[in-house]
């Protein structure tokens, strides 16, 4: 029973927004939802002129007393248990249950009010729920003892008989309005991590368990079957890479000796023969020197005539050695006019050197002028990332689409696997080469330096396995780094 010495002071009847709003910043202006709980429940029973207020909350479809206008906060959410049975009829009906009962109250159920309401020795009794879209979070309930009054015994007055007026109710319940959406919030934002997530996965469980939420359980059906299908179905997987093609053979003709351009007869994408004259030096200077030579070698065979006329051997001796050092200078020099042609070495394509611009430019003996491919014989070069590199080896088949040529796919086969990586601003590349084989190995309208993509066929595995392999690598690699 409570002790009616312990009352406060009898309520005013009229009470309005201004009230409300007292009843908002006393909890607000407390830390901690449970202390704010306390604060609401002790200003309600201040206006109300209550005996005593209790607050109720709901905790995973579990209604537990939390908080008690005298300040006691019970932990474990244990009450007596007429008082959580009210709390507990008030918030399955969700609606405001007032006992003694009024007229508009003839067809609620209010078993647990009257029980608490007999036990106690109560005057008034009111349970308002708190809802949040249309499902009920919490109950406030507000009891009231009256002592008897000797001098005015036959007294009607509601205030004087402890009575819950209907205006002191609609009032509960306009507080009631705007005081669940604030205990929610800080319910929500005071709870631990770990309760959260516990709630959570408590409301994910709910609305699995609610027969309209019927798109949702075959959504979460269809998911669930995808995952199965990439962790157990295997499905091709290809690794895709820039490619260049590039001849087979590159011969790189160079400026046979020191010298000028003196003309070119091809130009990079012209297709040769072997044989033909691509560039020529200019050979002025060894004409000239072919004349000297050539004059030398008429003195010598005349001063060898007259010395063999004259039967002077030995001057005739002298004469023949030096013809045959004049003609082998003249051999030499012939040799070297010969050199001056730059020649094809076999049937091809110039890729490279366009020389058209530096005729008369002088040239030094090595320099670079051509660059020769064969016409049909091709090899492909592929970039690929270094992540990819470990799981590629000779043999592999690959298909490349050339930008050139997008309508059509030249079937590829690895051949070797470069162990020199290259820093580009896309990261570290590996080159693999390839040749083409098989489908458009011969497709015409192929020239070096024609660029594309490849993709290199891999064996075939669960999309999640792949997945959970290049995570793992990629845990391993930033354990090993920062660990």
């Amino acid at each position: 029973m409570l002790d009616p010495q312990a009352l406060p002071a009898e309520p005013a009847v009229l009470l309005g927004m201004a009230d409300v709003l007292t009843c908002v910043r006393a909890t607000l202006n407390e830390d901690g939802w449970s202390a704010g709980s306390t604060a609401l429940v002790t200003q309600i029973c201040r206006f109300l002129g209550a005996s005593r207020v209790s607050l109720g909350w709901v905790t995973r479809d579990t209604l537990k007393v939390v908080a008690l206008s005298d300040g006691v906060v019970l932990e474990e959410g244990v009450a007596i248990p007429e008082l959580h049975q009210a709390m507990l009829e008030a918030s399955h009906q969700h609606a405001t249950l007032v006992w003694p009962p009024t007229r508009a109250m003839n067809e609620r159920i209010t078993l647990a009010h009257q029980a608490l309401f007999k036990t106690q020795g109560l005057s008034g009794l009111v349970s308002v729920p708190l809802a949040r879209h249309g499902q009920a979070v919490g109950v406030l309930v507000c009891e009231r003892v009256i002592q008897a009054d000797p001098l005015r015994p036959n007294s009607t007055d509601a205030s004087s008989t402890g009575v819950f007026v209907p205006e002191q109710v609609q009032w509960l319940e306009s507080l009631a309005e705007v005081a669940a959406p604030m205990l929610i919030l800080r319910y929500q934002i005071d709870r631990p991590w770990l309760d959260r997530r516990r709630a959570q996965w408590y409301d994910f469980r709910q609305r699995l368990a609610d027969p309209a939420e019927r798109g949702l359980r075959w959504g979460l059906g269809g998911v669930a079957g995808l995952l199965m299908i990439g962790a157990l179905v295997p499905t091709p997987h290809q690794v895709t890479a820039n490619a260049r093609l590039e001849g087979a053979v590159q011969r790189v003709m160079s400026a046979p000796q020191d010298g000028f351009l003196r003309e070119v007869m091809v130009r990079p994408g012209d297709v040769v023969k072997a044989g033909q004259v691509l560039a020529q030096l200019s050979d002025d200077d060894l004409q000239g020197a072919r004349r000297g030579r050539l004059a030398e070698v008429a003195q010598h065979e005349n001063e060898f005539s007259e010395a063999f006329a004259r039967g002077d051997r030995a001057q005739a001796m002298t004469a023949q050695n030096k013809l045959a050092e004049s003609k082998a200078q003249l051999s030499l020099v012939d040799q070297q006019l010969s050199r001056l042609k730059v020649v094809a070495p076999f049937d091809g394509v110039v890729i490279q050197g366009d020389l058209r611009q530096q005729l008369g430019a002088p040239l030094k003996r090595g320099e670079t002028l051509l660059t020769l491919a064969p016409g049909l014989d091709w090899r492909v070069v592929l970039e690929v990332d270094e992540s990819d590199i470990a799981s590629l080896q000779r043999g592999q088949m690959a298909g490349l689409r050339l930008a050139a040529l997008p309508d059509q796919v030249i079937g590829l086969m690895l051949e070797r696997v470069t162990p020199v990586a290259k820093v580009t601003p896309g990261g570290v590349l590996y080159e693999i080469e390839a040749r083409p084989n098989g489908a458009g190995a011969g497709a015409t309208g192929l020239r070096p330096g024609l660029q594309g993509v490849a993709r290199i066929e891999m064996p075939a595995r669960p999309l999640l396995w792949r997945v959970a392999v290049h995570s793992w690598q990629w845990l391993r690699m930033l354990a090993w780094k920062w660990l």
